[in-house]
């Protein structure tokens, strides 16, 4: 049984209790604090083995629309602890978690699609629920995810996710596969010489294009049909965008600041069968009615060579607060 969800009670808090409005603040407030505690209960009598209890309470949460409670519940109902195991109703309960936008939920949707837990297999509603979860920063689903577009030949899509569950999700498993991967020769860690070279260039023009501000010159590089997704620091989604319509946020990002600093960190190339994963992280530094704010950019970009010259096909941009 999973011990996440107990971590979650108490970071969904704080986002709540910000968003209450004045008129009704001291109710939320008190709800979301009533609603802690129960939870908290809950788990300090599962930890004393006291399942029966335990279920009792988080099913009880869960009915109240708790998600705390509905993960719980799936996870008590999917091993069997305290209530009889069945794996249909502990879909239900990760189902309705995911419906409320929990990403853990929508991991164990996925899960329950790849095994046949409660449900038919099928690896295309698995996989839909894994990105979705991947998304919102599941290291599970971002593992699970990569590890299944690898299998399925999409090389670089996959090395993606597990690199990114790996070394900054922490999953030991994704990082046992890429120290397995690159110790069995089937990848290196750097692309051919001329490769490397060519893809340098590439990410040097786009910094320098960024540099003098010039939008359309960040976006040369990305094909026109690219997929491009973006999430803004403090959101907890992500945008899919057209090529002109990244150029158009940057294009709105300079005509807004004064001063401006760009600065990409060495990156990290990885090669798979037909192309190249180059993952960077970018300082960017904005100023503007004497102000200065700090930015960090965690960019994978995946790239395919045509005629020896890479282009972008796939881009992940990451926008975050300055660290």
């Amino acid at each position: 049984m999973s011990r996440r969800p107990a971590r979650l009670a108490l970071r969904c808090a704080l986002p709540l209790l910000l968003a209450c409005s004045t008129a009704f603040a001291d109710d939320d407030q008190q709800h979301v604090a009533r609603e802690m505690i129960q939870a908290l209960d809950a788990y300090a009598v599962y930890k004393m083995g006291q399942f029966e209890e335990a279920y009792a309470r988080f099913s009880k949460l869960a009915e109240a629309g708790n998600r705390q409670g509905m993960l719980n519940t799936g996870n008590m109902l999917a091993a069997g602890l305290g209530v009889t195991q069945n794996h249909a109703e502990a879909l239900k309960w990760y189902r309705r978690a995911a419906e409320a936008g929990d990403p853990i939920g929508m991991s164990e949707v996925g899960k329950a699609y790849e095994l046949g837990l409660g449900v038919t297999v099928d690896r295309e509603a698995a996989l839909d629920w894994y990105r979705r979860a991947a998304d919102l920063d599941s290291v599970d689903a971002q593992w699970a995810l990569g590890k299944h577009l690898y299998n399925q030949g999409e090389q670089l899509a996959g090395l993606s996710w597990i690199r990114t569950a790996a070394l900054e999700g922490g999953s030991p498993e994704a990082r046992t596969f890429l120290d397995t991967l690159e110790g069995s020769g089937k990848m290196t860690t750097k692309p051919g010489a001329s490769e490397q070279r060519a893809v340098l260039e590439t990410l040097a023009a786009i910094d320098a294009a960024a540099q003098r501000k010039d939008a359309s010159g960040i976006v040369a590089a990305l094909k026109e049909d690219a997929s491009i997704r973006v999430r803004l620091p403090d959101s907890p989604t992500w945008q899919t965008l057209t090529r002109t319509e990244l150029a158009a946020l940057w294009q709105a990002t300079f005509a807004k600041v004064a001063g401006y600093r760009y600065e990409r960190a060495q990156p990290e190339l990885l090669a798979a069968a037909g192309g190249v994963l180059a993952v960077s992280r970018i300082s960017e530094q904005l100023e503007s009615a004497g102000e200065t704010k700090e930015l960090l950019i965690l960019e994978n970009a995946l790239l395919h060579m045509v005629d020896g010259k890479p282009f972008i096909h796939s881009l992940r941009l990451d926008i975050r607060h300055g660290e």
